[in-house]
Parts: C-alpha cells; structure tokens; sequence
C-alpha cells in the first residue's frame, strides 16, 4: 500500500558506467483524445510533484509571475493536456525565446534566476525550458517531474553503432495522467538537436517492446507474414531448409606442395608489410610525427580542414575522438611549440610529443582498421 518515490539511483561502487547494457523500453501511444479525459482526480502519492516548495525554493513574487504567466499561457484550455501542450508550445515559440549554450550572465543582483529567463533574457538551455515548464505546470497543480538522460548521440559508421557523449545531455519534462502515467514533454525548441515535440499514439495501445512492439501502436501478433524468433543466432542456416539450387562448379584441393608455397609466400609477404607498418609508425622527428598524425587521423575519420591550425585539429579530434583526449591534446600543443616557438623553447618539446604519439598510435591504428572493416548486420 507504501509507494516510495526514487529520485536518484547509484551504485556504491564501482562508480562507471563502463560495461554492456541490455535495455527494455515500455512507453505509452496513447493519444491525445485519450489524454485529455482523464480529469485531475489524483492520487495521494502524487502531491509532492504538484506543489512547489513553500519555503527556501523562490520568493513569493516570483511564484506569482509564474503562476499568472502559466494561467495566461494556457487560457482557454479546458483539460491538464491542453493546458501543458499550450505551456510547451509557448516555450518552442521562436518568438517568444531562444535555445543557446551560452544564456546571458547579467541577471540583477537579487533577481530569481528563472524569472530572469521568462521575464527578460529568454534565452537558455534545455535545463532552462524544463524548469520554467516544470514550475508552471505545478503552479496550475498539475504533477509534474524533470527527467535527466541523455539523446540519441550520434551514429558512428566506423563501429555501426550511435555514441552517447556527455554533451548528448538532456532534461525533459514528464507530467501525469491518471490511467497512462508519466507522460513525455519536450519544450526545448533545439530543432538542430533533434529535440522535436513528442509524438502522441494514434490507436491509444501501450507499446512493450519487449513483446515485440514497434511503436507504430498495433498489435504484433496480429502481424501475417511475420517471421517466427527462432533460437539460432542470426545468420544461421536451418538444417532443415531445402536449398534452392546447386552449382556444377568444382573445386580441386592442390597439393601439399602447392600449398606450402602458397602459404610461404603469403607469410613473407605479411612480414614485409608489418615490417613496413612497424617502420612508418616510429618516426624520429616532430614533424614525422605530425604527418603521420595527420593520416592516420584522416583515415580515422578526421581529415584536418583548409586553413585548420594545429591546435584547432586537435580539438576537434578531441570532441570526435574523448576516448583519446589527453594524448591528442598534448600531441598539438607540442608540435604547435616544437614548430612556431623559438629554437631553444622549441627544442624542450620533443619529448613530450613523442610520449603523446607512443599513448595515441594504438588509439589511432584501431579506429583505422575498424573502419576498414567491412559492416556486419
């Protein structure tokens, strides 16, 4: 009979997020017709996420021009639905604010900082946008709680797989409906982000991925034509398929001495490739290092650009590459001194360059060749 609500979950150790993960994603399609009927008859539990703080939180003023401005943005609305679409509408309005990094720092001395972004800069980030939709919603009662996660990432051809990097961040809204539960906002207007407004279900049915479901809303055991999960690994032949032809081609094994030769060859020839390889990858100088930087970064999948300085590349290479981060940073700063500095100064950074090329060829040479490898599905 005891609901206890969980803000926050972590692991006493080891604190990492390193290892593999199998995860299974349940979310609602119901539709909008469907969220607007539920009414406001909530439950107990619910009453820490329809409130704000009474005291310690923001000043009275500033809950008041929350609330009026929350009343006046969703004027006409009849139901908690409409109510906070036309909150998260007004937020997305381009007009009426704008999505930046780097929100403007000269709030008034005293001034609440979330009435600094509704009222006069109106620029932020998503943590602003989830905020100000957050408390507006609670100053109308309606529950409401901010999620912390993380987008999509970016889709890495090299391993076929999307990266999530920590500039992938994100706070979202989620308000409640009695029946269908936490239900997904997004009022951060990011349209370069990928942070599009939420997608609402067009048959109303509750999509469990782990029985199969696609998202599209129907039923995938009324599916025809759909092929059975079979216990093989993908790819696998089923030793009862018939084949569906033959081939009048023949093939002879060689001899034992054919082969040995073969083999010989093809094994000096290894040799001398991995000789070579080995040979191109220890370069003595500074600047043999920085051109073999540059092409094995190339092939990598971070060809530097025209006019691209030293340290703008390494950069660069860092975002592309965070794995490798501090061997790439101390490898630009040391060429860029080794190069441009003055001949005594320039000679002190050797060392440290090659200690950075000795940490980030092994990083280099793998993300080479899983590029050369050909996709798997």
């Amino acid at each position: 009979n005891n609901l206890t609500s969980i803000d926050r979950l972590s692991a006493v150790s080891p604190a990492t997020s390193k290892g593999k993960y199998t995860v299974i994603g349940a979310y609602s399609t119901a539709t909008v017709a469907d969220l607007q009927a539920p009414g406001t008859n909530y439950p107990t539990w619910l009453q820490n996420f329809t409130t704000l703080p009474a005291t310690g939180y923001r000043t009275a003023e500033a809950q008041r021009r929350i609330h009026d401005l929350a009343v006046k943005k969703s004027a006409g609305a009849t139901n908690p639905y409409d109510q906070a679409t036309a909150i998260e509408s007004y937020l997305r309005d381009s007009r009426n604010f704008t999505y930046t990094l780097t929100p403007p720092t000269n709030k008034p001395p005293g001034m609440d900082s979330l009435s600094f972004f509704l009222f006069q800069s109106k620029k932020g980030y998503c943590e602003f946008f989830a905020s100000a939709m957050g408390d507006m919603l609670r100053a109308l009662g309606i529950p409401t709680r901010l999620v912390n996660g993380y987008g999509p990432g970016q889709f890495d051809t090299s391993i076929q797989s999307y990266i999530v990097r920590g500039q992938d961040a994100h706070t979202w809204v989620e308000a409640y409906f009695p029946g269908y539960g936490w239900i997904p906002f997004e009022p951060t207007p990011d349209l370069n982000g990928g942070y599009l407004p939420i997608s609402r279900g067009s048959q109303g049915n509750v999509c469990l991925l782990e029985r199969g479901c696609d998202g599209s809303g129907s039923n995938p055991a009324d599916n025809v034509g759909v092929v059975a999960p079979t216990d093989r690994p993908r790819g696998a032949r089923d030793p009862n398929e018939v084949s569906g032809g033959q081939s009048n081609f023949s093939f002879r094994i060689p001899d034992a001495g054919t082969v040995t030769k073969v083999v010989a060859v093809l094994f000096a020839i290894v040799l001398v490739i991995l000789a070579g390889v080995a040979r191109y990858l220890r370069p003595r100088s500074v600047m043999g290092v920085w051109k073999r930087t540059l092409a094995l970064a190339s092939l990598a999948g971070a060809k530097r650009r025209p006019g691209e300085t030293p340290l703008e590349l390494g950069r660069r290479m860092q975002q592309r590459f965070p794995e490798a981060s501090e061997p790439v940073g101390a490898l630009a700063e040391g060429f860029a001194i080794a190069a441009y500095a003055p001949r005594d100064e320039a000679a002190t950074a050797r060392s440290s360059v090659m200690e950075a090329w000795s940490a980030l060829r092994p990083f280099l040479v793998r993300r080479v060749l899983a590029r050369l490898r050909p996709n798997r599905n």
